[in-house]
């Protein structure tokens, strides 16, 4: 299927899922009035109806936009940016494995998709979307604080071998503070505006201060202005990434109800998968200069 036969299917789509959206509100405002005023258990009992088919409509039209999406602006990039990908957007990252990854407290709710598994340059990764959170409380007094919503990735690079070392940005409130071996030291780097806006702990400062180079610094301050809120974690020869983006799901539209750009589309899915480059290449090399490894 061509790239404007899948576009058509995919406005065709959504069009469905915003009349289903109309529906379920209209049987929904439909069923509290008829509550309210009527009081006719026939009508009642059909804005119920109407209801239950709205949610259905809505349910089964948004997966297959998703779908279609997914397809088109996830599936088919992923595979030509990276090398053996495995992608399912229905699932995700497992709660015992984030947990593993020492970057975010842990709440009671969890949930994860978006799951892609892949090569880069002979590097081993897989990402998800992960939303983590505390819910407390019930009815009008129950409360949610949520620990991380956005993507959280691990990288294997099997040709580095260093202890834990730490990064978070000052903005990432519910870090993980357990720590492997003894307690952490907080280390300080040479540049002032990074010591402003991350703090670094690490169980050996010779492990931060080979990682922790000018040009790793350059990208996290670019990420930063782009995600605001990011962790990392480099433990054996493991590097796990966190993007807390509370107000952005990477990789789906900005909107279910607007006319999708292809360009522009394609433009911010580019822009994501070439963080994700980014972040490998400074990794596996903290020496490497930004003119390397921008054009590798």
């Amino acid at each position: 299927m061509g790239i404007h036969d899948s576009m058509t299917e995919l406005n065709s789509a959504r069009s469905k899922l915003l009349w289903s959206r109309i529906l379920l509100i209209l049987s929904i405002v439909g069923f509290f009035l008829a509550s309210m005023f009527f009081r006719n258990l026939i009508v009642i009992v059909l804005f119920i109806a109407l209801m239950f088919l709205g949610i259905k409509l809505d349910g089964d039209v948004g997966n297959k936009y998703k779908e279609i999406y997914k397809r088109l602006f996830v599936e088919e990039p992923l595979r030509k940016n990276f090398d053996r990908v495995y992608y399912n957007w229905k699932e995700g990252l497992t709660e015992p494995v984030v947990e593993s990854f020492g970057l975010c407290n842990m709440g009671n709710r969890f949930r994860s998709e978006d799951h892609i598994i892949a090569d880069y340059n002979g590097i081993h990764f897989e990402i998800s979307d992960v939303y983590v959170a505390h819910h407390s409380g019930s009815g009008k007094s129950s409360h949610t604080t949520i620990y991380f919503k956005g993507r959280m990735m691990v990288f294997n690079f099997p040709d580095k071998m260093v202890d834990s070392v730490k990064i978070f940005s000052r903005n990432f409130k519910h870090r993980r503070n357990s720590w492997i071996g003894q307690k952490p030291n907080k280390v300080e780097m040479e540049s002032a505006q990074f010591n402003k806006d991350f703090d670094v702990l690490c169980s050996n400062e010779h492990d931060a201060f080979y990682l922790i180079t000018p040009q790793l610094i350059e990208k996290l301050e670019q990420l930063q202005s782009k995600y605001k809120s990011i962790a990392i974690h480099i433990c054996g020869n493991n590097a796990f990434v966190g993007f807390n983006e509370p107000h952005n799901n990477a990789f789906d539209p900005k909107s279910n109800f607007k006319e999708t750009s292809y360009p522009e589309e394609m433009e911010k899915v580019q822009a994501d998968m070439d963080d994700i480059k980014d972040i490998i290449t400074i990794l596996r090399d903290p020496n490497t200069s930004n003119d390397y490894y921008k054009i590798v």
